[in-house]
């Protein structure tokens, strides 16, 4: 039996699983635990969430570190429709890539974009070298 070819879509959302796990990693201490960008709720990395600034259904910035931190699940999930947690985390964006780089990315968020398999296939090699060598950092 043929082993079916993934569609670009979801090899994108696979992507996007890897990239969440990898800045996660990046955010940890080398225990494995990583503070909430937004209410700074501290826990091991596998708990939390990688939370989107700019949400994944704008595919444009979907597999974008910048556009990605560590929240935990309250907040990720329930959180981001609250305004507060909201403008908790643009400033922590801004404070942490400034207000021009921030309204550059909001810009970008409404252009439409198609993604490569190639383009796929970079970020994910790319996310799962980083990975391995978080997982030989992380105790």
């Amino acid at each position: 039996m043929k082993k079916k070819i993934k569609t670009v879509a979801q090899q994108v959302n696979a992507a996007a699983v890897l990239i969440q796990k990898l800045v996660r990693m990046k955010a940890a201490d080398d225990n494995g635990y990583a503070s909430c960008v937004t209410c700074k709720k501290v826990d091991h990395y596998t708990c939390m969430d990688g939370g989107h600034f700019i949400p994944r259904t704008r595919r444009y910035l979907v597999l974008f570190e910048e556009n990605i931190h560590v929240q935990c699940k309250g907040c990720n999930r329930f959180g981001m429709k609250d305004t507060l947690i909201v403008l908790k985390y643009h400033t922590h964006m801004v404070d942490m890539y400034g207000e021009k780089r921030v309204r550059a990315m909001e810009r970008l968020a409404w252009r439409s974009r198609k993604w490569t398999r190639e383009e796929v296939a970079e970020v994910v090699a790319y996310a799962k070298e980083q990975i391995k060598y978080h997982e030989g950092r992380i105790a």
